[in-house]
Formats: structure tokens, C-alpha cells, sequence
């Protein structure tokens, strides 16, 4: 076979074009921290396990930064929790102790006066906003949720905009859906829609509820004594009665124990929900920390396999 200059001229040119194109290659990988592949023309295998780890990385990202927001929202929730419990408290001790003797009418007006001063605390609690939006109004989150107007025993207490001792039947059964209100955030518990009836519905053990109607804590319904804040003003009108109606003041104070009960049982049951986001934002950030190794082992080589690479490439 004869060997042309022209020949050797192209078969140099060909092998030289590959030097520098390897050694470029070995240059990007080092100038992009050791890349394994720049296109995913050259590797499309990894480069479709990578496009899926990444996308899991972000949808794990996402439910993290959904614990972390969650999280900073019900620090205020409980610190507001934590003082209306102390003022059930407070409330119940002072009564209790009252109870135990009889009161001059003076230190039971002293008391009815702190009942009244203690009933407005508990509004303004439960009126607290974080971030702009208001945290015991449920899906109402611009609305103010509680208004307290008038004097015992002739208060009125409304959750947004319903008396909420209506004898509407009605205005009872929306003020309940205002107690059953939820919305959910996905935080990577598999969140699940089901179809009932034509209506979509989420399964509760699938995503976060963080709706916190402040119906729940307080109460509702046609008589005011069923109502925690009602239920101050009317205890605080009968401590300044002249004489005393023990037998009334024991129904109500009855009906405060047991209401304060179900508020320490609510301050109880966020510090729970709060620990289970804590849990479940430990095991986002493993995940996290384990995805991100996962794509460091398929798009990206050690840097000192990539720059040995570059050095060889120079060299040949």
C-alpha cells in the first residue's frame, strides 16, 4: 500500500484534534470540580440517575423547608398556648382557694375585676399573629378570629364574625366546621388524595395538619359557661354579687376546671406535634445529607483522579 504525504498529514491532524480534545476534556473536568460528564450525550445512563437523585434532592429540600417553616410558626403557637394555660390556671387556683371560705365582698370584686383583666389576656392570646397571619383563625388567616364586646353577663364573644353561643342552628353547625378545619402540608409522609363521594379528601396520617382553629381551645355553644372566656365573665359578674350564690358559683367554676383541663390537654398536644416535626426533620436532613452523596458519586470524580487526568492528557 502507498503512503501519501497527504495521508500522514491527516492521520497527524486526526490524532492531534483528539489530544487537545482530551485535554480539554481533562481541563473542564478539573475547571468544574471533576465533572464526569459535561453533556449528557456522553454518559446518558448516569445522567438519567442523576436528573432523578436531583429531583429527589429537591422534593426532600422542599418537605424540609416545610418542617422548618411549620416549626417557627408553632414556637409562637405554643408560647400563646402556654399563656392561656397560665391563665386558666391562675384563674382556677384563685377560685379554688376562695372556695375553701367565705369572701368579703371586696376581695371577691379584687378577684372579678383580675377575672376580666385575665378574660381580655386571653383574647389578645388568641388573636396572635406570626408573620403576618393570624394563628388560631384556621383556614382565616387575615381575619381577626376573636371579637369580645359588651359586659357580664351579657358578653359576646365571635370567632369570625359568628356568636359563637348563637342558638342558630346554623351558625352552630358553621361554627363546628370552623372547629374541624384542616390544611395539610406535605412533609414527605407519602401525602395521599382519596376521592369520596367526588370530593377529594387527604388522608390525615399523610400529611401535616397545621390549621389550629381557636375554637378548639376555648369552646362553643348556646350556653356562655361552655366557653372558657364567657365562662370568666360570668364568674366574674358572681363574685360581685352581694350575696354570694355559692351553689352557682360552684356549676361554673365546675365547668372551669374542666376547661382548663382540655387547654393544658391542647398545650400538651402541640409540644407533641412539635416534637414529631423535630423527629421528622432529623430524618429529612439524613436524607438530604444522603441523597447529595448519591449525586457526588455519579456526576463527580475525586479531584485528584481529575487532575491527574489533566496532567496525563498534557503530557501525552
Amino acid at each position: 500500500m502507498r503512503i501519501t504525504q497527504s495521508m500522514v498529514m491527516n492521520s497527524y491532524v486526526n490524532r492531534l484534534g483528539k489530544i487537545f480534545a482530551n485535554s480539554d476534556r481533562a481541563s473542564q473536568q478539573v475547571i468544574t470540580h471533576g465533572r464526569k460528564f459535561l453533556t449528557s450525550s456522553e454518559d446518558p445512563a448516569s445522567t438519567a440517575r442523576a436528573y432523578q437523585l436531583r429531583k429527589n434532592f429537591q422534593m426532600n429540600n422542599d418537605f424540609l423547608n416545610n418542617v422548618n417553616d411549620v416549626l417557627d410558626t408553632m414556637d409562637t403557637i405554643d408560647a400563646r398556648l402556654m399563656v392561656l394555660s397560665d391563665i386558666a390556671t391562675k384563674a382556677h387556683t384563685t377560685l379554688t382557694a376562695g372556695r375553701n371560705g367565705p369572701w368579703a365582698v371586696e376581695d371577691r370584686t379584687i378577684f372579678a375585676n383580675e377575672l376580666l383583666s385575665m378574660q381580655a389576656s386571653a383574647v389578645d392570646a388568641l388573636n396572635a399573629k406570626f408573620d403576618d397571619k393570624f394563628l388560631f383563625g384556621g383556614s382565616s388567616t387575615k381575619t381577626l378570629p376573636f371579637t369580645l364586646t359588651g359586659s357580664p353577663p351579657h358578653q359576646v364573644l365571635r370567632f369570625r364574625g359568628i356568636d359563637v353561643t348563637s342558638r342558630d342552628p346554623m351558625d352552630q353547625a358553621r361554627l363546628q366546621e370552623f372547629a374541624n378545619e384542616k390544611i395539610y402540608v406535605d412533609m414527605g409522609f407519602g401525602l395521599t388524595v382519596n376521592t369520596v363521594d367526588g370530593a377529594p379528601s387527604v388522608l390525615d396520617n399523610s400529611a401535616f395538619n397545621i390549621a389550629i382553629p381557636g375554637l378548639n381551645f376555648v369552646g362553643h355553644g348556646i350556653n356562655p359557661a361552655d366557653n372558657f372566656i364567657l365562662n370568666m365573665g360570668l364568674i366574674a359578674n358572681e363574685l360581685m354579687q352581694e350575696p354570694l350564690d355559692y351553689e352557682r358559683t360552684t356549676v361554673l367554676w365546675e365547668k372551669l376546671t374542666d376547661q382548663r383541663l382540655n387547654i393544658i390537654g391542647s398545650v400538651t398536644k402541640v409540644g407533641a406535634d412539635y416534637n414529631f416535626l423535630l423527629r421528622q426533620r432529623g430524618v429529612l436532613e439524613v436524607s438530604n445529607d444522603n441523597l447529595n452523596n448519591k449525586i457526588l458519586n455519579v456526576e463527580f470524580m475525586e479531584m485528584e483522579e481529575a487532575i491527574m487526568n489533566m496532567k496525563m492528557a498534557d503530557y501525552i
